[in-house]
This record gives structure tokens, C-alpha cells and sequence, in this order.
């Protein structure tokens, strides 16, 4: 779906891993992980609540490139163990520059040979105007995020490879 021109404000991918429906949950719902396949999002820490637990807050730490650094709060929505894991990036009201807010989630679905990850996302908040020009000019694959989730799905396939048995 495109909201403001030419941004995809919602998309998925999905791919198919070697590996049981708990075993994928577990990894994707450790956001202290998250690093070690994401493309964008070098580092997160749980900030409140019990990790992982729908309510729980946690810092992700992005890096793109050489200058483009920054840190977003993000609360986890949906935290259903073998079957969905969803988080958003929390507005924050007092910095106008992060006063929007997308929904990340992970379906997964038990499938001969493992399971399906649908990875996707949501824009339920646009960024606001300067700040949605300059994102599209410092941030242009924010246009359209399904090419660096496809990386992440590739990474978590790689990182799950021969590691859970299947039923």
C-alpha cells in the first residue's frame, strides 16, 4: 500500500526455514540478537517490562552508511511463542523527528520442512514534513522496506540452518 508518494507504507516477505516454529520464535523474540541479521538495526537492549512480553520496551540502535545513526524506543505488541511476534517503534512526543511509528511482525506457520516466516511491515504513522524529504533523501531504501527484510529472512535461515529439530 503507498501513502505519501512513493513510500510503501505496508509490505511482507516470507521465506520458508529448517527449523521448528519455537525455535524461530525464540530467536526473532531476542531482540538482543537482532544484530546479527539485521542490515539497518546494529544492537538493541530491554529497557522495561519482562523481555519479550507484550508491554516490554526495548532500544534499537540503527546505523546506514557512515553517518546515519540513530536509536528508536519499541514496545512489543504481540508475543504469541511458535506463532506471531510484533513490536513498534514508539513516537516520541518531544522530538518531532521520531514522532512516527511502524509495527514490525513475524508470522510463523509450522510447513513440511519447517516453518514459514512472514515478516512485515506497517507505517501506522507517518514521519512529518521536513523530516519525510529528508528521510526519503538519507534513508531512500526506507521507501520501500522489503528488500533489507528479505536480508533479515536470509540471515535467520542462514542462523537456524541444521540448529532444531523438526517434528
Amino acid at each position: 500500500m503507498t501513502g505519501s508518494v512513493g513510500w510503501l507504507t505496508s509490505g511482507s516477505v516470507e521465506l520458508v526455514v529448517e527449523a521448528d516454529a519455537h525455535s524461530v520464535y525464540d530467536v526473532v523474540s531476542d531482540v538482543t540478537r537482532i544484530g546479527e541479521r539485521s542490515p539497518e538495526c546494529r544492537s538493541a537492549e530491554w529497557v522495561e517490562g519482562t523481555p519479550g512480553a507484550v508491554g516490554a520496551v526495548f532500544r534499537g540502535h540503527n546505523r546506514w552508511g557512515w553517518a546515519a545513526r540513530w536509536s528508536r524506543r519499541c514496545e512489543v505488541t504481540a508475543a504469541e511463542p511458535g506463532r506471531v511476534f510484533a513490536f513498534r517503534t514508539v513516537p516520541e512526543r518531544f522530538d518531532p523527528s521520531r514522532h512516527d511509528s511502524t509495527t514490525w511482525t513475524y508470522r510463523l506457520q509450522p510447513v513440511e520442512g519447517g516453518t514459514r516466516v512472514e515478516h512485515s511491515y506497517d507505517i501506522t504513522m507517518m514521519p512529518g514534513q521536513p523530516f519525510l524529504a529528508v528521510y526519503g533523501l538519507v534513508l531512500p531504501h526506507h521507501r520501500d522496506m522489503r528488500p533489507q527484510m528479505w536480508e533479515n529472512l536470509e540471515a535467520l535461515r542462514r542462523q537456524l540452518a541444521g540448529t532444531a529439530s523438526m517434528p
